[in-house]
């Protein structure tokens, strides 16, 4: 009965037998650990790998499978010390053992759920593997699946006017007493040792000035920062925007226009209502009419034309001219905004890259001119006026600017989702 009583060793035996219960927990736990390390180096490694495909978007074109972005982006993440990873093909999921890499341009790994879901200004980066296990195969566990996933955006352009010509004397031009307000960079790419010429008592107040030439400052301009000079040249950062398709030409011949075979004409102080559309004669104002533009894109074969106290205006309109340009003359006043979502977002000029037409664009103090106007064939005439739209790039060939007023270049994307219409030279993680 002593014997049955003696307690003596229960612990010991306790022990012995919750050892494997014990082991395995330890067992899990580094497992768990191993898996939460490589998912963590898989992380970083995405991250860098969107990062350096973001960049290459300009370069690919909105293409699936850019070999850029891929090569990039590898290079990413083999920099980061893992192994050179499997590139599998747009939005594709990875397979076997070893470590793989999809790049997706636009995002498409979500699906529908990714409010950047095939939005091809994004870049998705999601690395794949399959990481073995050690204690948990006495549990029938063999290999864990690990992935990773980051998107990436190229960052808002720091630029507000782009001059592209890459030879031009007197790329950018300013003559007389005029003024213009630049709240973001002015980039000149003409090579011309006169590239840059102010004349006068002209001022301009931007955050930098580069040129890539030489610059020839006459008479008592005033900078508010002194132009850089020999700087490097700038890529026209809207190479990739895509021409709209024409279509067929209107028929309606008086307002509301909705496109025509002869020209757009209103006269005097008519008051006229523009609908979206192939304008193939072209759009020509006169005297003191009103003329509103309804939200969509017009496609203008020929000029657009407005004369002496006209009012023009439309919210969410875009103008591509396949020939001719625009010319405001006078003391017209314009209410132009650019659209704020779909292919043309921020968009409010866009001439054919071979169309040397001139920009010729005047107005009164009370003008806005909110968007991008992008002619990169053409020359952009200022003849005073002023701005007041919150935000507008000017992306062209040349530049003069003449006047006594103040035309106002803004920053202010905030009532664009994507940022500014340009994006460039760094990129932003997004997820």
């Amino acid at each position: 009965m002593r014997f049955l009583k003696d307690e003596t060793g229960q612990a010991m035996l306790l022990v012995a037998l919750s050892l494997p219960v014990i082991l395995g927990f330890v067992g899990l736990a580094i497992d768990m650990g191993q898996l939460r390390y490589t998912q963590l180096r898989l992380q970083t490694a995405a991250d860098a790998a969107a990062l350096a495909a973001a960049l290459e978007i300009p370069q690919c074109g909105a293409t699936s499978n850019c070999s850029a972005m891929q090569i990039a982006a590898k290079s990413a993440v083999t920099e980061g010390g893992l192994d050179s990873p499997t590139i599998l093909p747009q939005c594709a999921t990875g397979s076997g053992t070893g470590l793989t890499l999809t790049i997706n341009n636009g995002p498409c790994a979500l699906g529908a759920n990714d409010p950047n879901y095939n939005n091809t200004k994004f870049a998705e980066a999601v690395l794949s593997q399959q990481q073995p296990m050690f204690f948990a195969r006495i549990l029938g566990v063999n290999s864990l699946a690990v992935a990773a996933r980051a998107e990436a955006a190229l960052g808002s352009s720091k630029v507000c006017l782009g001059i592209l010509s890459p030879t031009a004397p007197q790329a950018l031009l300013l003559n007389g007493s005029a003024s213009l307000n630049s709240r973001c960079g002015i980039v000149v790419d003409s090579s011309s040792s006169t590239a840059l010429l102010a004349n006068g008592s002209v001022k301009v107040t931007a955050p930098f000035i580069y040129v890539h030439g030489g610059d020839l400052l006459n008479g008592s301009p005033s900078m508010s920062t002194a132009p850089v000079t020999g700087a490097a040249s700038m890529p026209d950062p809207l190479a990739n925007l895509p021409v709209p398709t024409l279509g067929s030409c209107g028929t309606t011949s008086s307002s509301p226009f909705t496109g025509s075979l002869t020209q757009a004409i209103v006269n005097g102080s008519q008051n006229a209502v523009f609908n979206p559309g192939r304008y193939c004669g072209g759009i020509t104002i006169n005297g003191s009419a009103t003329a509103t533009f309804n939200p969509g894109l017009y496609i203008v074969d020929g000029s657009m034309l407005v004369n002496g106290g006209d009012t023009v205006s439309g919210n969410g309109v875009t103008f591509y001219f396949s020939s001719g340009s625009l010319t405001m003359n006078g003391s017209s006043s314009a209410n132009f905004v650019a659209p704020t979502t779909g292919t043309y977002a921020g968009i409010l000029i866009f001439q054919k890259p071979t169309d040397t037409n001139t920009v010729i664009v005047n107005g009164n103090s009370t003008s806005v001119w909110q968007g991008t106007l992008y002619a990169p064939g053409a020359q952009l005439l200022l003849n005073g006026g002023s701005n007041l739209a919150a935000y507008t790039i000017v992306v062209v060939n040349t530049v003069i600017v003449n006047g006594t007023d103040t035309f106002t270049l803004g920053n202010d994307y905030s009532s664009l989702p994507g940022g500014s219409p340009i994006q460039g030279p760094t990129a932003v993680l997004m997820e």
